[in-house]
């Protein structure tokens, strides 16, 4: 049976829905509330844009209830193990805003052995999950709505008629996706992407979630030592010179190179990059690492065309047509005033991989890694900070005994 709570026994609370809908059924049918429990950020965002178009859906695939949709904000913590506890949370919302069933909208990704999670429920609870990362990188608005309705329709709505596992299908998900049963107690079942394109939307997701080109007002030390590198490249005539001589293929290499330097610097500079603990974590480890090296290469790529862009424009402003012609030796239209823009960008790119070691590496991974990303981060930096002082209490220890094994040695004698 669905849980729910009346409205008259419920505990007052300070945090109210954010989103109400309007019924859209006769006033004599049943009415079921369905609340979208959403983590900050994104997961929020596409929650608030969803809420108004799904109880006309819900009404056109499940007739005869009237549906309304409420939304609320996170955040939604983690586990001891660094999981959603889908369950339990579910249940405490249920009781705190009287919502007969509640859907979890997490950005934190979730897999059933090694295919991504789309969604999942327990339908005796009345609780179910979509996971916005496996939902990919485009139509997210589109694909949210789906899962819900899919959701509902499929077992969370109606627990009398639970789905059974299925197979291979394609729908308004994108990639091919299986509904497979669930070992987990109180879960009836799992929708998981298929095959490697399923994997590689998930990928897609994570770094969709991450909005990778927040970097680029965090790198604001780097994006001033890179100016810097790139206005030298527009005053110096021998690079002229060279962007001329060098060609397309050979400045967009150079290019490639440099954003490619100043992505290695970030990571490993700021210590992102991840490794496994256990081999049982490192297909995840992967992923996670996969992740962020996408997000930093694409916020390093839109500071490169926000410096081209720059210097670009001081290219032209800078440099007369003529004077750009006497030094190439033919004349100079705008491809070659984007060669030269190119080559002092490329330059700007590597010397700003240098001053990003002024920026805090808090700056750096709060932009880089969503909200969810960065409590598991902090979770495992818990856990080594835990393990190194272990480490040294032990180490502590035995000094102290070697010691007094020493004292003891030296009094017999």
């Amino acid at each position: 049976m669905t849980s729910t709570v009346p409205r008259h026994d419920e505990t007052p609370d300070t945090t109210t829905p954010d989103t109400t809908t309007p019924d859209t059924t006769t006033p004599d049918s049943p009415v079921r509330t369905v609340g979208l429990l959403a983590d900050p950020g994104l997961p929020t965002k596409l929650a608030e844009q969803v809420a108004d178009d799904l109880p006309a859906l819900l009404a056109d695939r499940l007739p005869g209830r009237t549906w309304r949709v409420e939304t609320a904000e996170g955040p939604v913590g983690l586990d001891a193990e660094g999981l959603l506890p889908m369950l339990r949370l579910g249940c405490e919302q249920q009781r705190r805003h009287g919502w007969d069933i509640v859907v979890i909208v997490t950005d934190l990704p979730r897999r059933a052995g090694t295919e991504p999670l789309v969604s999942d429920f327990g339908s005796d609870d009345g609780v179910g999950l979509v996971s916005v990362p496996a939902l990919g990188a485009v139509a997210l608005r589109r694909r949210l709505r789906a899962a819900v309705v899919d959701l509902l329709d499929h077992g969370l709505a109606d627990p009398a008629t639970p789905p059974a596992a299925g197979p291979t299908r394609r729908g308004l998900f994108g990639p091919p996706i299986c509904r497979i049963a669930s070992e987990h107690e109180g879960i009836d079942s799992h929708l998981a992407l298929h095959g490697t394109r399923g994997r590689l939307r998930l990928l897609a997701g994570m770094v969709r979630s991450n909005r990778p080109w927040r970097l680029v007002p965090s790198l604001s030390t780097a994006l001033a030592a890179a100016a810097a590198g790139a206005a030298f490249g527009i005053f110096y005539s021998n690079i002229w010179s060279l962007a001329g001589d060098a060609g397309p293929w050979r400045l967009a290499l150079i290019a490639v190179l440099a954003v490619a330097a100043m992505s290695t610097w970030l990571i490993a500079d700021n210590h992102l990059w991840e490794r496994a603990r256990s081999r049982r974590l490192r297909a995840e480890v992967h992923l996670y690492n996969a992740a962020t090296t996408s997000t930093i290469v694409l916020g390093v790529v839109c500071c490169y065309a926000l410096l081209l862009a720059l210097a670009g424009t001081a290219a032209v402003v800078v440099i007369p047509p003529d004077t750009l012609a006497a030094t190439l030796g033919h004349p100079a239209g705008p491809a070659a005033y984007l060669a030269v823009a190119s080559m002092a960008t490329s330059m700007g790119i590597v010397a700003g991989a240098v001053g990003s070691g002024l920026t805090a590496p808090e700056d750096v991974r709060a932009a880089a890694y969503s909200t969810r990303e960065q409590q598991r981060r902090a979770r495992l930096d818990a856990e080594d900070d835990r393990a190194a002082e272990g480490e040294q209490a032990e180490q502590t220890e035995q000094t102290e005994q070697t010691e007094q094994t020493g004292e003891q040695a030296g009094r017999a004698a």
